[in-house]
């Protein structure tokens, strides 16, 4: 597959892009993929359309970004691929076939083990026609426009991710978490602002919904404080929101954005993703 049969379309100047021309069923040369990943890298964000993937292609395309990450709470998954996580609301004998209604805050997948997520691939299989959009966020831009008060208020601090901190408020539906679940992953500390090892820029790395304290913040403060960043963010040009389509592959890097899902009539229609993640390094910050 040769790199110059690529086309990239940013969508939003240098966040999110669309990038046709390659059929990621075949493997790849060095060339094209490392346009691939430069892209990724670049825009945060990348999306190929009308792609026809399998399981089994799609965890191959996957091992060209590194180690693929087997979830921990991974119950839905195909047993010769068990780093293909399905998530879906459609049921096969009154049970669900994948894993339903997660990820409906803003967060980076990982965020809460010392070495976090790196890349985050789904492949739309059954996609509603209305609702059900994936939103991200550019901490990048975010880090940049930041006010100066608050920028400094983060700078050089550290900060608590705790996975099991509003496990129970986030999940009400799931079963609470067991003793050896909690105690399999403990809470990691990260640089609040995180530095991206192939580009150098800098990046917001915190999670309202995961992170329980910064700095010397108590809960109370430092919940204030995430409040503020996400209102800001939110209220800013920061975001895309992709409108699924069958056949979509979209990728984001974890260690530069923020993502959340969208509701949509689970009454009405039926959705499935497939799902993969790869292992990526301890954040750091450096000035």
């Amino acid at each position: 597959m040769a790199s110059t049969a690529l086309k990239i379309d940013p969508v939003k100047e240098e966040f999110a892009a669309k990038i046709s021309g390659v059929n990621l069923s075949e493997p790849l040369d060095t060339e094209t993929f490392s346009v691939i990943q430069n892209a990724l890298h670049r825009y945060g964000v990348i999306f190929f359309p009308e792609q026809k993937l399998e399981p089994a292609a799609l965890s191959k395309f996957t091992n060209n970004f590194g180690t693929p990450d087997i979830h921990h709470l991974a119950e839905h998954t195909f047993p010769e691929h068990p780093e293909v996580r399905v998530l879906s609301n459609a049921k096969k004998k009154g049970k669900l076939v994948g894993t339903f209604n997660g990820g409906h805050y803003w967060h980076s997948d990982l965020s809460f083990l010392p070495e976090t997520g790196y890349v985050t691939i789904l492949y739309g299989v059954d996609c509603p026609a209305e609702g059900a959009d994936t939103l991200f966020a550019d901490m990048r831009a975010v880090y940049d426009a930041l006010p100066d008060e608050t920028r400094a208020k983060l700078d050089g601090q550290q900060a608590i991710h705790d996975r099991n901190f509003r496990y129970a408020e986030l999940y009400p539906e799931r079963p609470p978490l067991t003793p050896e679940q909690i105690a399999h992953v403990p809470p990691a500390t990260h640089p609040a602002i995180r530095t991206h090892p192939n580009t150098g820029r800098k990046s917001v790395f915190l999670v309202k919904e995961m992170v329980s304290t910064i700095g010397d913040l108590d809960e109370t403060e430092s919940r204030a404080l995430l409040e503020e960043i996400e209102a800001f963010m939110e209220d800013g040009d920061f975001t895309y929101g992709h409108k699924w389509q069958v056949g979509d592959l979209v990728i984001w890097d974890n260690r530069s954005t923020l993502h959340t899902a969208t509701p949509y009539d689970t009454a009405k229609y039926s959705r499935t993703l497939y799902r993969t993640q790869v292992k990526g390094d301890a954040p750091f910050y450096a000035t």
